[in-house]
């Protein structure tokens, strides 16, 4: 049986390094930009921080193979899976995900194993970059994580589906990441492996739990709230109530988004709430009897449901960016038709589908939804 190990990636690979140094010079600078992308970085911290992936690389390709547990917790909770397995099972038959934090240091972290475990003999190996995944703020982190849950739904099923034995290891990446982590591996993987603290510990094997989600009514009675969520939407505490605790994560000053539960909940769901007959009243958006004919004639329950997850994001883009938000939007691409008179314009849900619309002061009015020749009678 195939393996597909999802390891969460911090940065020890690199601070641990660094900690052998006993530089604080150089340890300050690793602080100071843990959450910083490449172009927040001075040309001096881009230098210094460089140097040390070359050491750490150099490090790796020179160390013995019992030396490699102590370099990276990664590392030593995929070797000590292993165990006396490796060399003797199959590994070009696995496959490896590192989930790492959108961040110059987590990404070079995972380049650099994604290299090793190559060298290894792990010959399938991928590295997930959530946007915006960090712990630089909630808002950022929250957004990231939400990214993980949707590629958990997904894709995990497809391997299932394959026959693969699903691993969580989360002995490496930020203690913010793991607990989300933990969370969603009693749903999608078949083991979760931790270890202690202690240098010569064992690894801790978490069998998969029997958890279920039932449906519950408040995904209905909130659909509109739980869609415009799901795209970002802050709520406020009049707007949830009603929705359990377990499903919100605030912001401790009265805003509320979807917790890791609650997108869960949600993406398990969604499809058959929103693939139905019933269009949903989003803010800012009317329908004209066109549109909801357009609409009803859809049978695929599945395209209903691209279209209205759609609907939730232009409303909140629109209601608060008004046509520039659409026309900002890399999917959306909001255009106005030329020659044509009523300041109708249209937007994409995919490739070949779009929306033909004309805004009224804060209400966009969706006139068409369909194939690309919509184009041809918006």
């Amino acid at each position: 049986m195939p393996y597909l190990i999802v390891s969460t990636v911090g940065t020890s690979l690199l601070t641990n390094y660094v900690n052998r140094q006993k530089d604080q010079d150089l340890s300050l600078i690793f602080r100071d930009t843990a959450n910083a992308v490449e172009k927040e970085l001075t040309s001096h911290q881009r230098d210094m921080i460089d140097e040390i992936i070359q050491k750490v690389d150099a490090e790796l390709r020179n160390a013995a193979f019992k030396e490699l547990p102590r370099l990276s917790a990664e590392l030593r909770g995929l070797l000590g899976y292993y165990g006396r397995e490796f060399h003797s099972r199959n590994t070009g038959m696995d496959h490896h995900v590192l989930v790492a934090t959108d961040t110059y240091q987590g990404r070079e972290a995972a380049r650099l194993l994604e290299e090793h475990l190559k060298r290894l003999g792990f010959n399938s190996v991928e590295i997930l970059v959530p946007p915006g995944l960090s712990t630089r703020d909630c808002r950022s982190f929250t957004a990231g994580v939400n990214e993980v849950v949707r590629w958990c739904e997904q894709t995990l099923a497809g391997y299932r589906q394959h026959r693969y034995h699903i691993v969580f290891n989360l002995v490496g990446g930020f203690k913010s990441l793991q607990g989300y982590m933990n969370t969603l591996g009693m749903f999608y993987a078949d083991e979760i492996i931790y270890i202690f603290e202690a240098p010569s510990a064992d690894l801790i094997r978490i069998p998969r739990l029997p958890v279920v989600l039932d449906e519950i009514p408040v995904l209905q009675e909130k659909a509109v709230l739980f869609a415009l969520m799901e795209n970002g939407y802050f709520a406020r505490e009049e707007e949830v109530k009603g929705i359990p605790e377990i499903y919100l994560d605030s912001d401790g000053e009265g805003s509320y988004t979807l917790s890791t539960w609650g997108l869960l909940m949600w993406e398990r769901h969604k499809q058959k709430i929103l693939g139905s007959d019933h269009l949903l009243p989003f803010p800012a958006l009317a329908y004209e009897r066109s549109f909801e004919k357009d609409f009803m004639d859809i049978t695929d329950k599945a395209r209903r449901a691209d279209i209205q997850t759609t609907l939730a994001k232009v409303s909140l883009l629109f209601r608060e960016q008004g046509l520039a938000g659409l026309r900002k939007d890399s999917g959306l691409l909001y255009e106005t038709y030329k020659g044509r008179p009523g300041n109708i314009g249209h937007f994409r849900l995919n490739q070949d589908w779009r929306v033909s619309c004309r805004p009224e002061g804060n209400i966009l009015r969706l006139r068409h939804v369909g194939p690309h020749d919509v184009n041809d009678n918006p």
